[in-house]
């Protein structure tokens, strides 16, 4: 995953490149999750984005540049940790390294210690068919109440062969297992059937090499000690009873071990902070040393604090150079088909926007991956993405048309801004900023 299609960019003519002789500027970074959408009956053929009002968008990219951005490569499916890792500064190279466990124990606050393994988990419903375990929901209702109880019930268990069991909760559905103990490898797979169509069965977790059997059989014990345990636990015994999918199993993806990644924007010397409510987003921030900031307000759902975040966001840049805001909103709601929600959270996080036009700093916008809220899953497509980076010329907004073409895939696609991969995009970022 080299940077050849960096080259192929800046050997177009670049709007952008001028700004490099100016003095530095700051920025504003949005990283809206699953952003990009397909189009839906439901909206007349549009997206999401598409049909949702955004006048503030629109003003940043008429008076700026717009265009497509593939996540990783054109038409591969990205996930949250690789989309994001990439947009804070990841080297390229270093994106297969990256697995999911790792970044979701440095979320959590537990990082990990020579030896040990970090495998991503969520609380799931399962069901008993003659099947096998089938996955009936992924998310167990996108349970948000009781799973620091429920995680407590499954910790320090002892899985054989002198492999011990670490499981921490961390926002929503979602947790991480941290096994410890001798000759663990991460080269195993995901019990975690992932989104589909309809219901998956529970996955036997397999060694992907000899090294890692010890692994695999202790992931699989934990999995099997999990579902005996947590049926019979009173918070599933309360959702039951108010008509709640229970919480009454584990399924684990992305097991890794500890490496600290390299990071292009801190090779620079820039000084940046990360608003955030999403576990993941905060695990990468911390593996990459950036500073964080985390409020009660702002969550990794659709009741985040889009306008504290915001303003949090223009606060930190007194001291910051650049500053990332991660929304996880949009992808929620395309994760459980809701179109229409997602469209409405684009229109409020548009007008929470407002304060940024007139801020006098570089505003980019982009995505860590597509989300199709047909589906339900996430896509290779390409992210509508914009920079505004006329930072000195306020008039520019003031120019831009009132009734500018709607923000959207469709506009994107013959938009003033080349199609380029995301670490490409934060290069021109970090030029316009003149670095």
């Amino acid at each position: 995953m080299g940077c050849q299609g960096w080259d192929l960019v800046l050997a177009q003519p670049d709007p952008v490149a001028g700004l490099m002789s100016r003095p530095r500027s700051k920025a504003l970074v949005l990283i809206i999750d699953g952003l990009g959408d397909l189009p839906v009956a439901a909206l007349g053929g549009q997206t999401p984005l598409e049909a949702a009002r955004t006048p503030n968008l629109d003003r940043l990219a008429a008076a700026g540049e717009y265009g497509l951005v593939d996540p990783i490569l054109p038409g591969e499916v990205p996930n949250t940790d690789s989309g994001v890792g990439l947009l804070l500064g990841l080297v390229p190279e270093q994106a297969v390294r990256l697995q999911r466990g790792p970044v979701e124990a440095a979320g959590a606050g537990r990082p990990l210690h020579e030896g040990e393994i970090a495998v991503r988990a969520n609380f799931a419903t399962l069901q008993e068919t003659p099947d096998g375990l089938q996955v009936k929901d992924r998310r167990a209702g996108r349970i948000t109440s009781g799973t620091r109880e429920l995680a407590a019930a499954v910790n320090g268990l002892h899985l054989g062969a002198g492999v011990r069991a670490e499981f921490r909760s961390t926002d929503q559905h979602r947790g991480v297992l941290i096994l410890s103990g001798p000759g663990l490898d991460p080269a195993v797979s995901d019990t975690d059937p992932g989104d589909s169509a309809g219901p998956g069965y529970l996955r036997r977790c397999e060694a992907l090499s000899p090294a890692a059997a010890r692994t695999a059989a202790g992931i699989n014990e934990f999995v099997l000690q999990a579902h005996r345990t947590l049926p019979g636990h009173a918070v599933n015994l309360r959702r039951q009873a108010a008509g709640k999918p229970p919480a009454n199993g584990i399924i684990t993806r992305g097991a890794g071990a500890w490496f600290r990644p390299d990071n292009v924007v801190l090779e620079l010397g820039l000084r940046v902070a990360v608003v955030t409510g999403c576990n993941t987003v905060l695990g990468l921030a911390r593996l990459f040393d950036f500073d964080t900031l985390v409020e009660p307000g702002f969550t990794a759902s659709v009741d985040t604090d889009l306008g504290g975040k915001v303003a949090a966001a223009l606060r930190a840049l007194a001291t910051h150079d650049i500053v990332y805001v991660h929304v996880k909103g949009p992808d929620l709601c395309a994760h459980d088909r809701l179109p229409l929600a997602k469209r409405d959270f684009l229109e409020r996080l548009d007008l929470a926007l407002a304060p940024l036009l007139a801020a006098g700093i570089i505003v980019a916008m982009t995505s860590d991956h597509t989300t199709d809220s047909n589906l339900g899953w996430h896509t290779g497509d390409p992210v509508p993405s914009l920079i505004f980076a006329l930072s000195r010329q306020p008039s520019a907004l003031a120019a831009s048309p009132p009734t500018a073409p709607s923000f959207g895939e469709s506009l994107c696609r013959q938009g003033n801004l080349p199609r380029q991969r995301s670490h490409q995009f934060l290069r021109r970022v970090l030029a316009a900023m003149g670095y």
